[in-house]
């Protein structure tokens, strides 16, 4: 017979997914574009994707899939894996969801 915990544990599981959003983020001379993972519960589903940006705790976002263009000419200057942004450095910054994720762990490991 199961424990309580893993019950609850389970219920979590079946409750919990990830939210994918498309960043556009501009700092000083560069536009920097990249998809953020959100956890997100059964009470965060009726967010828009500026209030995830807009409840972001630390003073940095992490992007993957991430390119980073000159502001001006759109040029290409690089295609990391992934960039840290420094928030208080972003002079705007713009969220479109994608696909729901919601099975779906989000890259580093599984969701719990």
């Amino acid at each position: 017979m199961p424990e309580p915990t893993e019950n609850a544990l389970s219920a979590f599981r079946a409750g919990s997914g990830h939210r994918r959003f498309q960043i556009t983020a501009y700092a000083g001379a560069l536009k920097i574009t990249g998809i953020a993972y959100y956890a997100a519960d059964t009470r965060s589903t009726s967010r828009r994707a500026s209030d995830y940006i807009h409840s972001l705790s630390g003073d940095r976002l992490t992007l993957s899939s991430a390119r980073i263009f000159e502001r001006t000419t759109g040029l290409v200057i690089d295609e990391p894996a992934f960039v840290v942004v420094t928030m208080s450095r972003v002079d705007a910054i713009f969220a479109d969801e994608l696909e729901s994720t919601e099975s779906t762990p989000a890259p580093g490991g599984p969701a719990l």
